[in-house]
């Protein structure tokens, strides 16, 4: 696979630069997907990139069935979803204002914001899919606007907490959605963002790319998009096996003056992991990739069992138990 530069269709949608380097030809499933990386930042993108109204009807209709092989909330993954949540609550909750006004972008079946609202906080979500914003509400009681993110408005300054979980990599233009998140914040407001980790080794190389991620973000470029956002970036860290990416950023006192450049990219990226047989070979000559599918086998085990003992989300989150249970 050629690793030279080349021009793609559109550049780079953080750092503008025009040259990209092809990372692959495939998508996950071996269909025709160009995905290039770019040189100065790390940004991995789809070429070309989607329209707005492309990504409006993919994630409205076509989304839960093409990644996740679903149309609607189902027993085990509401229930992995539920025990996610309560982990995040651990990882996330100190750093949260009493009470604060929290919105979740992309809030999915709702088990995160019935997490938050159990520890006291107010809150509201956004989710693209009908089925799943319905769920939330009936199952949960939470406020779950059925809208796309891209048509999404808030007043100025009307919220302490903005969290985005595996949610920014879906949008073709991340410096202008930070842009208005930004806004929504009162000064000193917390953005909470995850996204992959599309460099990581310990990912199968040939796995990484799908039409629904239509960015993919490194250490390096996601710190730059924050930075060229208009964030103050408080914390970066990556997950376990640093297959994901955790962002925590301060909306600055001051706003950024109007015309401002953005800054330059921060650390040189490292290059970028291709879709080659070397790199395959490599990925499967790690004992570690032996060691997490034997992992992840046995939490699809214990998810299993537990939904067959009857585990309900709600116990999972130490909620009240709730009649309308539409979970299939």
């Amino acid at each position: 696979m050629p690793s030279s530069p080349f021009i793609p269709q559109s550049p780079c949608p953080v750092c503008g630069q025009k040259e990209a380097i092809i990372a692959s030809r495939r998508d996950r499933r071996g269909e025709p997907l160009l995905t290039v990386c770019c040189p100065h930042c790390g940004l991995f993108r789809n070429d070309p990139l989607p329209t707005s109204d492309e990504l409006r009807r993919f994630h409205a209709a076509e989304y839960r069935e093409s990644y996740k092989g679903v149309r609607t909330p189902k027993a085990r993954n509401v229930y992995r979803s539920a025990r996610l949540a309560r982990h995040r609550l651990e990882q996330l909750g100190r750093r949260l204002p009493a009470r604060a006004r929290i919105l979740d972008v992309g809030s999915g079946s709702g088990e995160w914001l019935a997490a938050l609202a159990a520890a006291g906080h107010q809150v509201s979500g956004v989710e693209p899919d009908p089925h799943y914003g319905e769920y939330a509400r009936q199952q949960y009681g939470v406020s779950v606007e059925t809208a796309g993110i891209l048509d999404l408005e808030r007043p100025e300054g009307s919220l302490d907490v903005i969290t985005l979980f595996h949610v920014l990599e879906h949008l073709p233009d991340p410096l202008a959605v930070l842009g208005k998140f930004r806004g929504w914040l009162r000064p000193g407001g917390l953005l909470i963002v995850e996204v992959p980790n599309t460099n990581c080794v310990h990912q199968n190389p040939a796995g990484r790319f799908h039409a629904a991620h239509v960015i993919g973000f490194t250490r390096e470029s996601l710190d730059h998009a924050l930075r060229a956002g208009g964030w103050e970036r408080m914390e970066l860290s990556l997950g376990s096996q640093e297959r994901n990416l955790l962002a925590i950023a301060c909306k600055p006192a001051a706003p950024p003056s109007p015309g401002a450049v953005p800054p330059p990219p921060g650390a040189v990226p490292p290059p970028p992991l291709l879709t080659s047989p070397a790199t395959l070979w490599q990925y499967y000559l790690r004992p570690a990739t032996y060691l997490r599918f034997l992992a992840r086998m046995a939490q699809f085990a214990a998810e299993w069992l537990a939904v067959r003992r009857g585990v309900t989300p709600r116990a999972v989150l130490g909620l009240a138990q709730n009649s309308n249970r539409k979970t299939s």
